[in-house]
C-alpha cells in the first residue's frame, strides 16, 4: 500500500487542463526489504519482481521514494529493470554505526536530483536503534521551478506508545532542515513513514514543520494493512504553497 501525490506546478492556471510539464508525481513507498538473513522470510526476490512490474505499468512517476530498503540486492535488482525509466538515484550511504543497518531511504528519478542535507536522529527506541533512521532533504527542478523535498521514516511503536520520540525527531527535522530555508521561497514537500494516525498528534506536528495535509481521492484512506487500518503516510506541503495550483492525494493498493 503506498502514498501517491500529484502537485501540479506554477504558471498553468490559464490551461484548460495541466499539462505534464506543469505537473511533479510523487510516489512514497514502504516496501519492507530487510537485510538477510531476516529479510529472507518476507519472499525479498519475488516481492522486487512485483514492484518492477507494478512501477513500470503505472502511469509514471518524477519522484518515487522508498522506506525500509535497507537490502541493497534487492535495490540492485529493482534498479537493474528501472534504471531506464528513472535514470537518477540517491541510494541510502548513511550508516551511522558498525552495529547499525542504513536508513532504508532510498530515491529513485526521472529528474536530476541533489542531496542538500541529511540528518540522523538522536533519539530512537527499540528495534529502531538498529536502523541509521534519520531525514534527507533533496531539491529538484522541473519547468524551470525548483523544489525542496525532505524524506523520512519516524520512529515506530511496539508493545508500547512512542510519541514522545517522534516528537522529537520531527523537532530535529524542523530544526535542521527546515528552519534554515524557511525564508527561501522555495515550494516545501515532506513525505514518508511517519508512524503517525492519531488526528491529534498529526495536528500537533503539522503546526510545529508548518506543513499542510489534505483529503485523499479515492476510496483507500488507510495506508497500512492486516488488523488495523491505519493512515501512518502522508505527503505534506508546506504552509507557504502559493506556487501549487491544486494539490491531489490518493492511496493506492499495488498488493
Amino acid at each position: 500500500v503506498n502514498h501517491h501525490n500529484t502537485v501540479p506546478e506554477p504558471d498553468a492556471a490559464t490551461q484548460p487542463s495541466i499539462p505534464e510539464d506543469n505537473q511533479l508525481k510523487i510516489l512514497s513507498w514502504n516496501i519492507k526489504m530487510f537485510p538477510a538473513p531476516y529479510g529472507w522470510l518476507f519472499k525479498p526476490y519475488k516481492r522486487a519482481a512485483n514492484i518492477v512490474q507494478v512501477l513500470k505499468e503505472s502511469d509514471g512517476y518524477d519522484i518515487i521514494f522508498f522506506q525500509e530498503a535497507f537490502s541493497g540486492s534487492i535495490r540492485r535488482k529493482i534498479y537493474a529493470k528501472l534504471q531506464n525509466i528513472y535514470p537518477h538515484e540517491v541510494e541510502p550511504d548513511d550508516q551511522t554505526a558498525f552495529y547499525k543497518i542504513n536508513s532504508g531511504l532510498w530515491v529513485i528519478s526521472r529528474l536530476p536530483i541533489t542531496l542538500k542535507n541529511h540528518i540522523s536522529f538522536t533519539q530512537f527506541r527499540e528495534s529502531d536503534k538498529l536502523a541509521s533512521k534519520g531525514a534527507k532533504l533533496f531539491s529538484v527542478k522541473k519547468d524551470k521551478q525548483e523544489f525542496h523535498l525532505i524524506h523520512t521514516h519516524m520512529q515506530a511503536d511496539y508493545a508500547t506508545r512512542n510519541s514522545d520520540v517522534r516528537t522529537l525527531q520531527y523537532t530535529e527535522i524542523y530544526n535542521q532542515l527546515i528552519l534554515p530555508h524557511e525564508k527561501e521561497v522555495i515550494p516545501l514537500i515532506l513525505c514518508g513513514d511517519l508512524n503517525i494516525s492519531e488526528s491529534g498528534k498529526l495536528k500537533k506536528m503539522l503546526e510545529k514543520l508548518k506543513l499542510q495535509n489534505g483529503p485523499l481521492m479515492g476510496t483507500l484512506k488507510h495506508s497500512t494493512i492486516g488488523r488495523s487500518k491505519e493512515l501512518m503516510d502522508y505527503i505534506l506541503i508546506g504552509e507557504n504553497h502559493s506556487k501549487f495550483i491544486s494539490i491531489k492525494r490518493r492511496v493506492i493498493d499495488f498488493s
